[in-house]
């Protein structure tokens, strides 16, 4: 069902949202919509497999959505809705929420014999997915606790080795695997700042590629420390830019020189 047949340099299994972005500029009869393809687990799955992992993603989505996608992907119920978010600029217009779901049994009981180098987690189909799928084999495992309406405490997510939360959520500082993610201001870790060298302007997105250069770069024998440098410096520059986050990525890959090739 997964059709991984040889092991990689770096497998990726990541679950969350997928939803459709929808972005508006301007307004009445002048404004414009474009539409991409988005949500947070979505944008982690595109990064690491620009990136060069070998990336599984589960989340719900229709039978055609996937055709497109550069990375294999596995509904995880046969019948539940993708999402969608509706924005202008830095402000959320409207979020139609993908469907929370517990995750199909039988792909758990596929899933539990394989070994993967990281499980990233988001809460977009809920929390009970993202404690499940944590029974999964990975040598290391990061949860993104949003949206943070779906947090219902800690219960069930004791496996995850690090927890990228927002600055706005409520978590103890003390927790040794707690990263605070700061959108364009960078991070805060283990009692230390990390700044970006440029201060860009908030851009949705930018924890996402945090996420998957901060994982990346763990699964590469970096220290937290060296990885959360790395990633706040690129998601950095994401936020003095207008691309996409596949177009940004896409940019600058062949300039970094933690990418896995071939």
């Amino acid at each position: 069902m997964t059709d991984f047949t040889e092991r990689s340099k770096f497998r990726a299994l990541v679950l969350g949202g997928y939803l459709e972005d929808v972005e508006v500029s301007g307004s009445g009869h002048k404004a414009s919509i474009v539409k991409t393809d988005g949500g947070s687990a979505f944008n982690v799955a595109t990064c690491l497999s620009l990136l060069g992992a070998e990336v599984l993603f589960l989340s719900c989505f229709g039978v055609c959505d996937s055709d497109r996608w550069s990375f294999r992907s596995i509904p995880v119920m046969p019948d539940c809705a993708h999402g969608i978010f509706l924005f202008s600029g830095s402000d959320v217009i409207a979020v139609q929420k993908p469907q929370p779901v517990d995750v199909n049994q039988e792909l758990v009981g596929i899933l539990i014999d394989e070994e993967y180098d990281l499980l990233y987690s988001t809460l977009e189909i809920g929390q009970q997915a993202a404690s499940v799928i944590s029974s999964v084999k990975s040598r290391i495992k990061v949860v993104d606790p949003s949206p943070f309406h779906e947090f219902k405490g800690l219960d069930g997510l004791g496996k995850y080795d690090f927890i990228l939360a927002n600055e706005y959520m409520s978590f103890e500082k003390s927790d040794r695997r707690l990263i605070i993610k700061a959108s364009e201001k960078g991070v805060y870790f283990a009692g230390k700042d990390f700044l970006p060298p440029v201060v860009g302007k908030n851009r949705f997105g930018s924890g996402d590629i945090f996420g998957s250069v901060f994982s990346l770069l763990l699964m590469n024998g970096a220290s937290p420390e060296e990885a959360i440098g790395e990633a706040v410096k690129v998601s950095g520059e994401f936020c003095s830019q207008t691309r996409s986050v596949e177009q940004f990525m896409l940019g600058i890959r062949s300039s970094l020189n933690y990418v896995i090739r071939g």
